[in-house]
């Protein structure tokens, strides 16, 4: 049963995050001085290199941000997102939104 509920809660953050970041890439977009944009280590739960692709390709798909690489030895990622300004609230929403149900669909040890 569990299975079932982590895929529709990171189904339903994800379409979240991608209307906000949305909403929040737009107005970077459009006022007039440019965001600082810029490279940030996130250090992921353990999950396999199955989750870790999966956990990277939703960050990805959500406007202003983009994973450069994953690194499963340390498990930390590297992300390059448009606005370093709200980048602790960006890791804080990976961290809270994707990176549990991912690691409970994806555990370390186990590969598919």
């Amino acid at each position: 049963m569990r299975r079932p509920a982590a895929i529709v809660r990171l189904s339903l953050h994800f379409i979240a995050h991608c209307v906000l970041s949305g909403i929040a890439t737009a107005r970077i977009i459009l006022r007039r001085r440019p965001a600082r944009a810029g490279l940030v280590r996130l250090r992921i739960a353990p999950m396999s290199e199955t989750g870790a692709a999966v956990l990277a390709a939703m960050v990805t798909l959500a406007p202003g941000s983009s994973v450069i690489d994953i690194d499963p030895e340390r498990r930390e990622m590297l992300l390059h997102l448009l606005d370093l300004d709200g980048a602790d609230g960006t890791v804080a929403g990976i961290r809270r939104d994707f990176e549990p149900d991912v690691a409970r669909l994806f555990p370390a040890g186990v590969q598919r």
